[in-house]
């Protein structure tokens, strides 16, 4: 069982974030100081012994120092040098092999530095054999983007105790990048000692940068002037702790140390020019145009023409995605994307646009961004969580990814503003997420009937409601079949489903009656027939709650609020004996929301009613462990198992 009052508390930081627009002839120094109350490095050399491992973080990053600097040019130079300890093994998967990643077409590296500091302070050079370059797994087989490259340094002499010190640099040429920009997580994982950014730009050329997660005097923030009329802006960070990796956390830009920065203009007209490039690249082709035809031709609405476009294409298409920094500054063109039948995020959107525009549907391009992610103040392309298309139709706005279909609310992401293009104006639109539990609600009631030969019929009628109900997957039978087949066995695990009558299916209602049997007798526990009902309930089966630890240190974010209920009637022969039915749950309040399970004997059957409801969308450390502790024992054999003996 699970003792609330073991609960850890981590407090969490997140002040308002600090914006400045500097342009190139500001002048001055801002000097605050460090924050304190942080842990002691380690020093070179220092051992480690079995009293301190137990205290002791897994590895620590010493020193962290990453400079970016625009010359007059448009070229790009990027300088990183990095100590990291490595005081467990667990780490060495994950750093033992840097990977610098690059484009040989547009950037040269320079490894100017790559070695091992034992815990005695001997180093461990690179081998020159040690050095080998692979293309990365996101981009490799796709010959459009086979300049993609790492180079992976297999550095010797790890143990632990030592320290990994690295130094390289990329050049990339002249206008490969309309911009610099960046956006980081300046904390990690493990302890951060010592961190700093550094940022040049030529004369005339303005930085927009912003901090979040942090106060204003819990960093070090430089501003210089240089001779050649540059400036530089500087950010150290020291003494930062270690974040715990924990299932279904706050997005790092939330909860995290975030530094952004770019070089771009203001939001407005960073949108626009993205915009229009997905826009441009939405060429015509014979290619096109026929699919648009192939695929239309048994539709006669525009929306539903949209509709078969967007199938067939999520269908046939392979849609690539990988880190942004690696893609292409400007997008190919859709005529070429479709023939190679693969593309990027916004090359798909493309794709989807030009085959709408063929199909005769005035539709335009646009950018879905989460509000966790996006900051008007340093606007670029790491912030983009989607490219869509936005169809003005006869019921209103109308968004559709050329993968995931169309998007009516917050499902997936954290909530979104939506740019759009009406002429020369810029649109934003909010797709709310999903946050009040009436809104999404899932209900399974009836009964279940076991006969004599151990087996049970049954009939049940389910409503779903909001964030349970996707009509993309609905739109055929087999998908509602198996939608019906999902929500079932999430509550009987054996049951089959003989039939069912859809009652409705609206964008934001599905309801449908079941008859459901078993092919076989139930198992058995020695001689007593046993019915179990599914670890999983319907709603946590479409909102996963994290259950496995007692303690929680960062607050949780589920794909939202919703309202479970489970209202079922199971009968057996009046002859049988009853040696164990489930046990209830007592109801459990908080200001999360309410978990209760009753079972009430009949004469020959018992009813079993269940309420789960969960009321906030981010849960605190503490509500979550309180949530946990009810959800768990109906996870357990006690409150879920029936046995009947004939």
């Amino acid at each position: 069982m699970y003792d609330v009052k073991s609960i850890i508390n981590a407090t969490v930081i997140t002040p308002p974030s600090i914006p400045r627009r500097l342009g190139p002839v500001a002048a001055g120094v801002l000097l605050v100081t460090f924050c304190t109350g942080c842990a002691a490095p380690l020093h070179a050399g220092q051992g480690l012994s079995a009293n301190d491992s137990l205290n002791t973080p897994d590895a620590v990053f010493e020193l962290w120092r990453q400079e970016w600097t625009l010359n007059l040019d448009g070229s790009i130079v990027y300088h990183e040098k990095k100590h990291l300890r490595l005081n467990s093994a667990r780490t060495y998967r994950a750093f033992g092999d840097p990977r610098i990643a690059y484009n040989k077409d547009t950037d040269q590296v320079e490894v100017l530095g790559a070695r091992t500091k034992m815990a005695d302070g001997t180093y461990v050079e690179l081998a020159d054999y040690s050095t080998v370059e692979v293309a990365p797994d996101a981009s490799a087989g796709w010959p459009a983007f086979g300049s993609i490259t790492q180079k992976v340094m297999v550095i010797g002499g790890i143990e632990p105790g030592c320290v990994l010190e690295t130094e390289h640099k990329i050049t990339t040429k002249a206008g490969t990048r309309p911009y610099l920009a960046a956006d980081l997580r300046i904390d990690n994982h493990y302890p951060v000692r010592a961190r700093t950014i550094t940022v040049t730009v030529p004369r005339g050329k303005a930085l927009s940068p912003f901090v979040s997660g942090l106060p204003e005097d819990g960093y070090v923030y430089t501003f210089e002037q240089n001779a050649d009329g540059s400036t530089t802006h500087r950010w150290d960070f020291a003494g930062l702790d270690g974040q715990p990796n924990e299932p279904r956390a706050v997005p790092w830009q939330q909860s995290g140390v975030r530094l952004a920065f770019t070089t771009a203009p203001d939001a407005d007209t960073w949108i626009k020019q993205r915009l229009a490039m997905i826009d441009e690249a939405a060429n015509e082709s014979p290619l096109l145009s026929k699919l648009a035809q192939d695929w239309t031709k048994d539709e006669n609405t525009e929306a539903d023409k949209l509709n078969a476009l967007q199938g067939k294409l999520a269908g046939s298409f392979n849609f690539v995605n990988f880190d942004v920094a690696w893609r292409p500054a400007k997008s190919r063109l859709a005529s070429d994307v479709i023939n190679s039948s693969y593309g990027l995020p916004a090359e798909s959107a493309a794709v989807l646009l030009a085959l709408a525009r063929a199909a005769g549907i005035p539709v335009q391009p646009a950018l879905l961004v989460a509000d966790h992610v996006w900051d008007d103040k340093a606007p670029q392309v790491a912030m983009v969580s989607a490219y869509v298309v936005a169809y003005h139709g006869p019921d209103g706005l109308e968004i559709w990814h050329p993968h995931n279909g169309r998007i009516r609310r917050d499902k997936h992401w954290a909530g979104y503003t939506l740019p759009g293009v009406e002429g020369s104006k810029l649109v934003r639109t909010r797709l709310p997420a999903w946050t009040n539990a009436a809104d999404s609600r899932c209900t399974v009631t009836g009964n279940v009937t076991i006969t004599d030969d151990g087996k049970y019929t049954g009939k049940l009628s389910i409503k779903t409601v909001g964030l349970f109900v996707s009509p993309k997957d609905l739109e055929t039978a087999d998908g509602q079949k198996r939608r019906v087949r999902g929500i079932v066995n999430h509550l009987l695990p054996s049951a089959k489903i003989a039939d069912f009558t859809l009652k409705s299916l609206t964008n934001d209602a599905f309801i449908v009656e079941v008859e459901i049997e078993s092919s076989e007798p139930l198992d058995k526990l020695h001689d007593c027939y046993q019915l179990e009902l599914a670890e999983t309930s319907p709603a946590l089966a479409d909102v996963p709650v994290p259950l496995a630890h007692s303690r929680r240190l960062t607050p949780a974010r589920l794909v939202g609020s919703f309202d479970e209920r489970i209202d079922l009637v199971i009968t057996w022969p009046e002859a049988w004996n009853v040696e164990a039915i489930p046990g209830g749950v007592e109801q459990v309040d908080g200001k999360w929301g309410t978990v209760t399970q009753t079972v009430t004997p009949t004469d020959t059957g018992l009813k079993l009613q269940r309420h789960i409801r969960v009321t906030k969308r981010d849960l605190p450390p503490a509500d979550l462990v309180a949530l946990r502790k009810p959800l768990n024992e109906l996870r357990g054999d006690h409150t879920r198992t029936l046995l009947l003996l004939p």
